[in-house]
Parts: C-alpha cells; structure tokens; sequence
C-alpha cells in the first residue's frame, strides 16, 4: 500500500508489519495531437459568438436610446467577428496542413477533404435520391 509522500509530494515506502512496499516509477508515453491549432478553432469561434452577442447588444441598445449609430456598431462587431472567425479557422487549418506535410501526428480536419457518395441522373446530371424510380429533373425513368 502507498500513501502520499510529506516532502516530494511523490509516494512514499508503507510499513506492512515486518515488510517494506515501495512505490514504482511507472513511464507513460503520450503524444499530443492538439497544439495551436485547437487554440485557434476555440478563438475564431469565440469571436464570431462575440461579434454575435455585440450585434443583439447593439441592436437593443438602438431600440432603448433611438440612435441609429448602436445599429452600425453592433453590425461592425459582427463583421470583425466573422472575418475574425475566417481568419484563424484558416491559419488553423495552415498548422494542420504543415503538420501533416511533416509527418507529424495531428487531430483535425481540414475544410474540403471530406469524402463521400452522391446518386446522381446518368441523363442530366441532376442529384437524386438512391431509391428514386424518376428523375426530377428530367423525368427520365431508372433501372430497378
């Protein structure tokens, strides 16, 4: 049994009866998947949430004074939101794709690499839904 240890804050040797239990060291590796690029995603969000909130506060502070200029602030506050928002999600985006190019271990994903499966009209091209017997679009019947 270990009990934390008074002068290191580490653990320290139990007396069981007649025999001494000593702690072990134990080496843990870890890797760090999340660096600056998190931080910049938890940043542009929260200006783009503040720009929001700037806006609606401009906007009920027009309504409680009658004065127009509360409305362009808090429109200004939203726009430097939203660019400030576009702005580091896109240097965040720039660290994920450096680290990939290095081989680094990232989590995260970058805008535009996402993979999937559409159904579509082999006569016009339009989307359809996989189960469709007709063509919207068109009105060109499908294969069973």
């Amino acid at each position: 049994m270990c009990v934390p240890g008074r002068a290191t804050g580490g653990m320290a040797a139990v007396n069981l009866g007649e025999e001494y239990v000593k702690a072990q060291i134990v080496q843990k590796h870890y890797r760090d998947t999340q660096g600056k690029e998190r931080g910049l995603l938890v940043a542009s969000r929260s200006f783009l949430a503040a720009g929001i909130i700037a806006c609606l506060a401009g906007v009920a502070a027009a309504i409680a004074t009658g004065s127009f200029l509360w409305l362009a602030t808090g429109l200004v506050c939203v726009l430097a939101g939203g660019v400030l928002f576009l702005l580091f999600g896109a240097l965040s985006e720039i660290i994920i794709l450096l680290k990939k190019l290095l081989g680094l271990p990232v989590k995260g994903a970058v805008s535009g690499t996402q993979a999937g499966t559409v159904h579509l009209c082999s006569a016009c091209g339009n989307l359809v839904w996989p189960d469709s017997e007709k063509c919207d679009s068109c009105g060109a019947d499908f294969e069973a």
